[in-house]
């Protein structure tokens, strides 16, 4: 993992909109969307340098200063790419498309814009907090929702939320394997298939 200062400094650099290698932009914010959802993807960033590691451990007992000021740099240049190139682009993308959708549906009120590029800059960053987030804070996050007091009606939406959680782990788990294993997992699936529609036919 980034040793803990490293990411502190880029940290704090980026919260005092300093930088040392990209030029921050000339429009400040880089979209009026909330600014919530800048903040929740930083914080992803800072999960994912935590976890990552930009430099070989090998070179740090051999050359420690020289390690930790390449690791320094690299952690600042790579949270400047991140927020000012990567995030700054999407909320651009992002307040253009959600002015088109806007147009497309003939409101033209400042809350559709707001709410849409609101929707379109919380969600993907909150989903990305979510996946980059120990295990343990997921839990917590999960039992503190269930917990809350729910509608009778959202059962559900309960019930499609898990059949499309399952989906997504089972494509990422089926995008893991290699292409014999890909094969041979559906020919498994195409003979189940094939079993269960011969069974429901026997039915009467």
């Amino acid at each position: 993992m980034v040793s803990p200062p490293s990411i502190v400094a880029a940290t704090l650099l980026q919260i005092c909109g300093v930088s040392l290698f990209i030029r921050q932009p000339a429009e400040t914010p880089c979209s009026p969307a909330p600014c919530q959802a800048k903040w929740l993807f930083g914080l992803s960033l800072v999960l994912l340098l935590w976890r990552c590691e930009l430099l070989p451990k090998r070179y740090a007992s051999v050359y420690p200063r020289i390690h930790t000021c390449v690791e320094l740099l690299g952690s600042v240049f790579v949270s400047e790419l991140a927020m000012l190139i990567g995030w700054c682009s999407y909320e651009r993308l992002v307040h253009q498309l959600s002015h088109l959708i806007c147009l497309n549906l003939n409101l033209n009120c400042r809350w559709c814009e707001y709410f849409t590029l609101g929707m379109l800059t919380l969600l993907p960053s909150g989903l990305l907090l979510f996946t980059l987030a120990p295990a343990q804070w997921r839990e917590f996050l999960v039992q503190l929702l269930w917990q809350l007091p729910r509608p009778e009606a959202d059962e559900c939406l309960l019930s499609c939320a898990r059949e499309l959680s399952n989906y997504a782990r089972g494509l990422l788990c089926f995008c893991q394997l290699r292409r014999e294993d890909r094969l041979r997992a559906l020919r498994l699936f195409q003979l189940q298939a094939e079993r269960s529609s011969r069974h429901e036919e026997r039915q009467p």
